[in-house]
C-alpha cells in the first residue's frame, strides 16, 4: 500500500495533532489539574481512571493499564496498524502524505492487505449505490419511496443513501472490474455464493451506509422496496471491519452534536435517525439490527452523561426500550424515555405531528426511568380488581425503592395515594418494608462475598519507588540518561523496570534527538508501553543530579543486599554438599559485599 513512512513525518503528525482533541471525540473529558480525566474507552468502568496529559501528549488508564501516544490511541481504538494510524491522523491534520498513494484501479493482494481491500470495497459500493439512486432510472422507485416518507434529497445525500438493483450482479461486476477478489468480497459481506455463482448480498433495497468511528463505510443496512419482500430490513453480517454490537449507526456524524448537547438520542431504525436529523435532531443514533449492547452504552457514556431512548411506541418497541434502559443505567447514563402515542414509530410521529412536536417530546416530555417503568406496569395490570390493584402498587413501590430519587418517591407516593384512595402513610410504610427486605438481601450477599475480597495492595518498597523515579528521569531528560549510564546502572528493582531501562538505553543511543513519544511508539513490548505511560502521566520533577544520585544509591544498596543474601545461601549449600573451597570463596564474597553495604550505609547513618 505504501512505502515506509519517514520518522520526520511521524514526528510532524505528533506535533500537529493534539491528543486531547482526538480523545475528546471518543471520551467525555474534564479537566483535573494539569490533566484531563474520563471513562476509559478500553474497558467498562463507572469511575474515571483514564488520564490524558496535554503537556506530554500522552494518555494512561490506571484501571486497565492502557496508555501511550495519540498514535497508539488510534491504533488500539480502531484496530489499525502503526502506518494506518499515522495516515488517519495525517489526513485529519490535512498533512500531505510523503508517498504516492496507489492510483491504479487494480487491487493487488501483494500491495494491499485484506482489511484495506474490504474498506475500499465498501467505499466504492457506497458511491455506486448512491449514484444509482440519484442518477439512473433504476433508482426512481427508491426515490419515490423516500419522497413518500418525506425524506428530502438533502438528507439522502447527507447520509449517502443509495439503491441496490434487483438483478443481483451490479455490485459484484463493478468491483470485479476493479480487481477485487471474490473471497475478499464474500468475507466483507458484500456478495454471497449462491447456486454455484456469486451474487450481490443486497438486491432491490434502499441502501444505508454504516460508518465506523473514523467515518469509513464498513457495512450497510438495506430496506426492501417490494411489498412482499423478505426480510424487511437486512444488515451486513459481522466481518473483520464491522461488529454490529460495538458500533452505532450515525455515531460518527452525530458526535459533535452529542457533545454540544451533552445528550444522545437512541433509536431503533436507521431511517428513524435520518428523519430525526431532518427534523433538527442531529444527535440521534441507532443500534444496528440487534439489541442495545453494553459496548454501545459504554461508547455513548464516553461522549455524554445523558441519553433519551426513542424507540417505537408499540409493545415490542417499549419492551426493547425497557431492556435498553437497564443497560444504559448500568453504564452510568442518566436516561429518559420518549413514548410515542398510539404505537407510532418516530418516523411516523414526525410525519404526522411535525418536527416541532417531535423535538418537544424529546426535550421536555420524555419520561424519567421511574415514570416509564410505572407506565409499563400500569399497562400490564388489571386495575379493575382489588388483587390486581394491590399487586400493581407493590410492584410500583419496588420500582420506587430501586430506581427513584427521594424527591421522585415523595411525588409518586402522593399521586398513588390520591389515585387509589389509600393513605400516603400506608404506602410509605410498605415502601420502608421493601427497603428493609432489600437491605437484608444485600447484607447476606455481601457476607457471602467477603471471603473472595481482594486484599489491599501493599505499599511499594523504597527501592521500587527509586527505580520508578530513575526511569521517569531517563525517559524525559538526556542528562539523567547520561548520569545513569556513567554510574553503570543497568539493573533496577524489578524485571519490568530493568527491561524498560534497557530499551531506553538502546533507543536513545541511536535516536539522540528523539523525544519520549517517539520512544513509546517504537517500543515493541505492549506491556512495557503500558508501564512507561503509567510513569509519564505522574508529576515528574525537574532534573536534579543530586536527587538522581540519591535514587542510584538506594537501588545500588538493594542490589548489593540481594547479592549478599544470595552469597550466604550459596555458601551454606556448598558447605552442606561438602564443597569446602566453594563455601569459603562464597563466604569471602559475602564479607566483601557486607563491607560495601556498610560503606554505602554510612552517609545515611552519619
Amino acid at each position: 500500500m505504501m512505502s515506509r513512512i519517514p520518522d520526520s513525518f511521524v514526528e510532524e503528525v505528533r506535533r500537529r495533532v493534539d491528543i486531547v482533541d482526538v480523545i475528546s471525540e471518543h471520551v467525555q473529558l474534564r479537566r483535573s489539574g494539569r490533566s484531563f480525566v474520563g471513562l476509559c474507552p478500553f474497558h467498562n468502568e463507572r469511575t474515571p481512571s483514564f488520564s490524558v496529559s496535554p503537556d506530554r501528549q500522552l494518555y494512561h488508564c490506571f484501571g486497565c493499564g492502557a496508555g501511550g501516544t495519540v498514535i497508539r490511541f488510534v491504533m488500539d481504538l480502531e484496530g489499525l496498524d502503526f502506518q494506518e494510524a499515522v495516515v488517519a491522523l495525517a489526513r485529519r491534520a490535512n498533512l500531505p502524505l510523503p508517498f504516492e498513494p496507489d492510483s491504479s484501479t487494480t487491487v493487488s493482494s501483494q500491495r494491499r492487505n485484506r482489511r484495506e481491500a474490504m474498506l475500499q470495497a465498501h467505499e466504492l459500493a457506497a458511491k455506486l449505490y448512491n449514484y444509482i439512486l440519484m442518477n439512473t432510472p433504476a433508482g426512481v422507485q427508491a426515490l419515490a419511496y423516500l419522497e413518500g416518507r418525506k425524506i428530502s434529497r438533502k438528507a439522502a445525500m447527507e447520509f449517502r443513501l443509495g439503491f441496490a438493483p434487483a438483478d443481483g450482479s451490479t455490485l459484484h461486476a463493478f468491483l470485479r472490474r476493479r480487481g477485487f477478489a471474490d473471497d475478499v468480497l464474500i468475507d466483507a459481506g458484500l456478495v454471497v455464493p449462491l447456486g454455484g455463482r456469486v451474487v450481490d448480498r443486497f438486491r432491490g433495497r434502499l441502501m444505508i451506509p454504516i460508518e465506523d468511528t473514523q467515518g469509513r463505510v464498513v457495512a450497510f443496512g438495506g430496506r426492501i422496496l417490494a411489498p412482499d419482500g423478505k426480510p424487511k430490513y437486512l444488515n451486513s453480517p459481522d466481518t473483520e471491519v464491522f461488529h454490529k454490537g460495538r458500533l452505532l449507526f450515525h455515531l460518527y456524524g452525530a458526535r459533535k452534536a452529542i457533545r454540544e448537547a451533552n445528550q444522545a438520542v437512541l433509536m431503533e431504525g436507521n431511517l428513524d435517525v435520518v428523519s430525526a436529523w431532518q427534523a433538527g435532531v442531529e444527535n440521534a443514533v441507532a443500534s444496528l439490527g440487534t439489541s442495545f449492547t453494553p459496548e454501545q452504552a459504554a461508547r455513548l457514556k464516553r461522549m455524554t452523561n445523558r441519553l433519551v431512548i426513542a424507540y417505537d411506541g408499540d409493545a415490542a418497541g417499549q419492551a426493547a426500550a425497557a431492556r435498553a434502559l437497564d443497560i444504559a443505567q448500568e453504564a452510568g447514563l442518566d436516561v429518559r424515555i420518549a413514548v410515542f402515542p398510539n404505537g407510532a414509530d418516530p418516523d411516523e410521529y414526525i410525519r404526522e405531528e411535525g418536527a416541532s412536536a417531535f423535538r418537544q417530546l424529546l426535550e421536555h416530555d420524555a419520561l424519567s426511568a421511574t415514570e416509564f417503568l410505572i407506565s409499563r406496569l400500569r399497562s400490564e395490570a388489571d386495575l379493575s380488581q382489588l388483587a390486581g390493584r394491590t399487586e400493581f402498587l407493590k410492584k410500583v413501590l419496588r420500582v420506587l425503592w430501586e430506581r427513584a430519587s427521594p424527591i421522585e418517591r415523595d411525588s409518586q407516593l402522593h399521586i398513588l395515594a390520591q389515585e387509589f384512595r389509600v393513605s400516603r402513610e400506608a404506602l410509605a410504610e410498605e415502601l420502608a418494608a421493601i427497603g428493609r427486605q432489600v437491605r437484608r438481601t444485600q447484607r447476606s450477599a455481601r457476607r457471602e462475598l467477603r471471603h473472595v475480597e481482594t486484599p489491599p495492595k501493599p505499599l511499594q518498597p523504597g527501592y521500587v519507588l527509586a527505580g520508578r523515579r530513575l526511569l521517569q528521569a531517563a525517559l524525559t531528560d538526556e542528562r539523567a540518561r547520561q548520569q545513569l549510564a556513567e554510574e553503570g546502572i543497568d539493573e533496577l528493582a524489578t524485571p519490568e523496570q530493568t527491561a524498560l531501562l534497557a530499551f531506553i538505553y538502546a533507543f536513545f543511543a541511536t535516536h539522540s534527538s528523539a523525544d519520549v513519544r517517539s520512544f513509546l511508539d517504537n517500543l515493541p513490548d505492549s506491556e512495557l508501553v503500558r508501564f512507561a505511560s503509567s510513569l509519564l502521566v505522574e508529576e515528574i520533577p525537574e532534573y536534579d543530579p543530586s536527587e538522581i544520585a540519591g535514587y542510584v544509591h538506594t537501588v545500588r544498596l538493594k542490589s548489593l543486599e540481594t547479592a549478599w543474601r544470595q552469597a550466604l545461601t550459596d555458601s551454606g549449600r556448598a558447605q552442606a554438599r561438602g564443597d569446602v573451597d566453594a563455601a569459603q570463596t562464597l563466604r569471602h564474597r559475602a564479607e566483601t559485599l557486607q563491607k560495601e553495604i556498610q560503606r554505602l550505609k554510612r552517609p545515611l547513618l552519619g
